[in-house]
C-alpha cells in the first residue's frame, strides 16, 4: 500500500524527540508515563497505513502498536508490557530477552483485529475514548527533514528484537485471520532469545522444533526477504 507522505511528515513532527537525556535524542520517541519508547521506520509505516485506513489519527496510535515499542534507555520498560519474570538457570539472559512480554493469557478478542491477543483498552495507552484522544499528545513545533531522508538510517540502526516484533506485525497486518497464531509464535522465539537476525539462520526445521506450526513456520521463511525490501523502501 502507497504510504500519504503528508502522514509521515505530520507523525515525524509529531514524534521527533528533542529531549537532550534521552539516548534516542533526535530521532523518534513515544513517551508513555515518562517512558520514551522508540518509533522506528516500520511503527510509522503501520501508523500512517492504519490512518489512511481510518482505523488510527495522529493522536491515536494503531491498536496494540505502542506496546511493541520498545525503550530508548536501558533498565526502562514498556508501561504496557509486564516487568520481565527471572529466567531459568537454562535459559540465556541478553539484552535482546530483556522485555520479552509477559506469558500471562490476554483476554480473546476479535479475530479480525490486527493485534487480537490485545485487550481493548491497549487502543489508547491512558483509556481515553476517541473524542477526547486529540488532547493526549502535544503538538510539537520542530524543523522536519522531507520523509525520505530518515528511513534508511533508521532502518540500518534498528535493533534486531525491535525489527523481529515489527516483521511479525507486518505478518498480521497482511493476514488477519492468523494473528493469534502469529503472535504466540512471536511469543515462542522471544521466550527462546531470538531476534531478527537470528530468525534469518534459523531452517523450518528448526522453528517447528520449538513448537510453532508448520504452516507459520513456512509463512516465517518464506516472507524474509519480501519484508526486508519493503521495510528498505519506506517513504
Amino acid at each position: 500500500m502507497l504510504l500519504d507522505n503528508q502522514n509521515v511528515e505530520d507523525l515525524i513532527k509529531r514524534l521527533h524527540c528533542n529531549r537532550p537525556s534521552c539516548p534516542n535524542e533526535n530521532n523518534y520517541c513515544y513517551e508513555l508515563d515518562g517512558i520514551h519508547l522508540k518509533v522506528m521506520a516500520p511503527h510509522l509505516k503501520t501508523w500512517s497505513i492504519c490512518i489512511n485506513e481510518n482505523t488510527a489519527s495522529l493522536e491515536a496510535p494503531p491498536n496494540g502498536l505502542i506496546a511493541d515499542l520498545m525503550p530508548s534507555k536501558a533498565g526502562t520498560y514498556n508501561p504496557l508490557r509486564s516487568v520481565p519474570a527471572a529466567k531459568s538457570t537454562k535459559s540465556i539472559m541478553s539484552p535482546e530477552t530483556t522485555f520479552s512480554s509477559s506469558t500471562t493469557p490476554l483476554p480473546p478478542v476479535s479475530p479480525f483485529s490486527q493485534y487480537p491477543t490485545l485487550p481493548p483498552y491497549y487502543y489508547h495507552p491512558y483509556g481515553l475514548p476517541p473524542s477526547q484522544m486529540h488532547h493526549s499528545l502535544p503538538s510539537i513545533p520542530v524543523h522536519v527533514a522531507h520523509p525520505t531522508q530518515f528511513s534508511d538510517s533508521i532502518i540500518d540502526e534498528q535493533d534486531p528484537l525491535e525489527k523481529l516484533i515489527a516483521y511479525f506485525s507486518w505478518l498480521a497486518i497482511r493476514s488477519p485471520m492468523q494473528a493469534a497464531a502469529l503472535n504466540i509464535a512471536k511469543e515462542t522465539l522471544l521466550e527462546e532469545g531470538h531476534t531478527f537476525r537470528t530468525l534469518e539462520k534459523l531452517s523450518q526445521v528448526d522453528l517447528e522444533k520449538t513448537g510453532i506450526k508448520s504452516g507459520i513456520a513456512m509463512q516465517l521463511k518464506s516472507y524474509l526477504d519480501l519484508f526486508k525490501r519493503k521495510t528498505m523502501n519506506v517513504s
